[in-house]
């Protein structure tokens, strides 16, 4: 797919505030365009040890990427977030919270002109520090209709948001899930205070 036929977040500054800076407490439906990812598939349980090796591998992978971005960009680079997508077998389990039983992937958006070859490129000139084992893949993703929220908080204040989400917003707007709920992390979770930590919850619906 070419780049030209996708929106560039860096030049469209009011879908990248639809798409990056919900309300909290206020689900809003959208449509989300084609984007280019950089994906890593999870293994093992979504636990913090299990994602954040995840994460720094897909960090690491597209660093060169981020170089060329900021020389591009200058002042204006802004880092992408990290997305992760959680589904599990039993649709329950996601309103209900249970981690244990949820598959998961990460990804991360990339710069428009980033085209699979680019990334392809990149993770080879960054094999020698990844080692042979993490596939990464290049995907351009289209969820379309979706609906989100920004939650303010911890991973243990989440579930509460999830059961409105699920039991009660979506069925009384007529609308059911279509695709991969995921997590959008606005913030390190590894420096910002659980009290203060802002994530974008993103369900793709019909």
């Amino acid at each position: 797919m070419s780049y030209q036929n996708m929106i560039d977040l860096s030049q469209d500054k009011a879908a990248l505030t639809a798409l990056y800076a919900p309300l909290q407490h206020h689900f809003r439906v959208l449509d989300v365009p084609t984007l280019p990812f950089a994906i890593l598939d999870g293994k093992g349980l979504p636990k913090p040890l299990n994602v954040g090796a995840a994460i720094k591998i897909l960090s690491t992978a597209i660093e060169p990427i981020r170089r060329e971005a900021r020389q591009r960009m200058g002042r204006a680079f802004m880092e992408a977030p990290i997305e992760i997508l959680y589904w599990a077998n039993n649709p329950q389990d996601l309103a209900a919270g249970n981690r244990d039983r949820w598959q998961w992937r990460v990804q991360m958006t990339l710069p428009v002109w980033a085209d699979a070859a680019c990334f392809e490129q990149a993770v080879a000139q960054m094999r020698p520090v990844l080692g042979a084992e993490p596939v990464l893949r290049w995907e351009a993703v289209t969820e379309g209709k979706c609906v989100q929220v920004m939650h303010v908080g911890s991973n243990a204040d989440l579930s509460a948001l999830l059961h409105q989400l699920y039991t009660q917003y979506l069925p009384k707007e007529s609308l059911e899930p279509l695709g991969v709920y995921h997590e959008i992390y606005l913030d390190d979770w590894s420096k910002a205070a659980s009290a203060r930590r802002r994530m974008i919850v993103r369900q793709p619906v019909r």
